[in-house]
């Protein structure tokens, strides 16, 4: 039987209430000798304790698994966790990711807090939703982007060595997944991630010595990219289907493009082209083939031209395509289609030389719609679909300036002014790529152009009214 003594008396034969559970709160269990019976001695309250010898605080886990958290133990957050290995468990843990906010464009991204690059960490953070990443990138992802499977497959090795080319990778395939499954935050949320670290990451390794095989990282990550750029079009959220929020000086999709041509044209010497194993892809160009297709005669350019001339009102019978194309006649040199690089401080002609151009390769787009009769018609396997949307890809590159001393096109800079010529022949270019783009194959192009499509004919709409 236990008696409670107070550390002043070994006694206690006073009429008191009986003790309650905070009064044991101090108390041990004391036996002197063996024959004498235990007593309950109350601690001390001003007894100085050694901190040393004072209980830790638990700590509570953050990155435990899931099996841990639901048994309430502590996870010492290895994977697999100890628990889970011992158990013979699957151990899963939650993901989490921070959503970055990208940079617009390339040029404008401080060289400060940039994540490592060129050689990748080996204390990269992996988990499951990369590797689901990664697999839907080499089962699926790829095939619709364009290129031969040789190319992405030389790409994923490539990955494996530069950092930021396999977190472009990784966005890509999560707006893939976004595109297929909307209904799932992860994957938007993934994609704004690996995007901001692959722009960190791409920016620091364009500040080093170029070579040959940052040449080819160099390009396939600026193709990876300028995908990306065509899936994101948050620079757009309509309030209320309030068209006049629409400002197109928000859409760095010219501006990122003109940025990246910059830097191939300045940085990298021919030898190391010659060198390339990305290049002959990028110069197996799929104008002559379309161009030889459409078979466009010189009439219907010059009247193509005169009728979307800038000169002219803005009305609206210019929503309409200029009809009839004329073909097997009298063809339009291929050399007309061509863009053309010219190194030179001269100020271009706003018209001439941003405006025109434009026209020019609207006009070989538009030709293959159903309207404009086109000679062949496009099938989703079609070799001639596949080049006519590598030739939209690159659509808001083929605009910028043919000028490499320029940041930016007049084309562009009309477009971020908001001029309504330039406004007009943009909507026909989406308006195209949303019926000639079957939206399965081409996800990539569908949101962007079904969206702006509809957009730019009410801010047109609304003008010519």
């Amino acid at each position: 039987m236990f008696h409670y003594c107070d550390a002043s008396s070994s006694t206690a034969s006073t009429a008191k209430p009986g003790p309650s559970i905070a009064d044991f709160t101090n108390t041990f269990v004391l036996s002197a000798t063996a024959n004498s019976k235990q007593i309950l001695c109350e601690v001390p309250k001003g007894l100085s304790i050694d901190p040393s010898r004072q209980r830790r605080t638990h700590r509570k886990s953050r990155a435990g698994c899931d099996n841990c958290r639901r048994r309430s133990v502590k996870c010492n957050e290895e994977f697999p966790c100890a628990n889970c290995t011992r158990r013979g468990d699957y151990c899963r843990r939650p993901v989490q990711y921070n959503t970055v906010d990208a940079p617009s464009i390339l040029p404008s991204m401080s060289a400060q807090n940039l994540l490592p690059s060129s050689s990748a960490s080996t204390g990269t953070v992996v988990n499951l939703l990369h590797l689901k990443l990664f697999h839907h990138f080499q089962t699926s992802t790829h095939q619709t982007l364009l290129f031969t499977p040789d190319v992405w497959a030389h790409a994923s090795q490539l990955s494996f060595s530069f950092s930021f080319l396999m977190d472009a990778i990784l966005c890509v395939a999560a707006r893939h997944l976004a595109f297929l499954h909307p209904e799932d935050p992860t994957y938007p949320a993934a994609a704004a991630g690996h995007l901001g670290r692959a722009l960190c990451g791409f920016r620091v390794e364009l500040s080093n010595e170029l070579t040959s095989t940052h040449l080819d990282v160099f390009i396939v990550t600026s193709v990876l990219l300028q995908f990306e750029m065509w899936t994101n079009i948050d620079f757009f959220s309509p309030r209320n289907n309030d068209v006049a929020s629409f400002d197109p000086s928000r859409d760095r999709i010219f501006a990122f493009s003109s940025s990246l041509k910059q830097v191939f044209l300045r940085s990298f010497p021919v030898s190391s082209i010659q060198s390339s194993v990305f290049m002959p892809h990028i110069r197996n160009s799929p104008l002559d083939n379309l161009v030889g297709t459409a078979q466009i005669s010189s009439g219907t350019l010059a009247n193509f031209q005169d009728f979307f001339a800038y000169d002219h009102p803005l009305t609206l019978d210019l929503l309409n395509v200029p009809l009839p194309y004329t073909r097997g006649i009298d063809w339009v040199n291929l050399d007309a289609w061509k863009n053309h690089v010219h190194d030179t401080q001269d100020t271009p002609d706003l018209i001439k030389d941003g405006y025109m151009p434009v026209i020019t390769r609207l006009c070989l787009i538009l030709s293959f719609l159903s309207e404009a009769s086109p000679p062949d018609s496009l099938s989703s396997k079609s070799p001639l679909l596949v080049g006519l949307a590598r030739y939209m890809h690159s659509f808001p590159a083929m605009c910028n300036a043919s000028f490499v001393s320029m940041c930016h096109s007049p084309f562009a800079s009309m477009v971020h002014q908001s001029d309504p010529h330039a406004l007009l022949l943009l909507y026909h270019f989406y308006r195209a790529v949303r019926i000639l783009l079957p939206p399965n194959e081409y996800w990539w192009a569908h949101k962007r152009a079904t969206v702006l499509e509809t957009v730019l004919k009410e801010w047109l709409i609304a003008e010519c009214t």
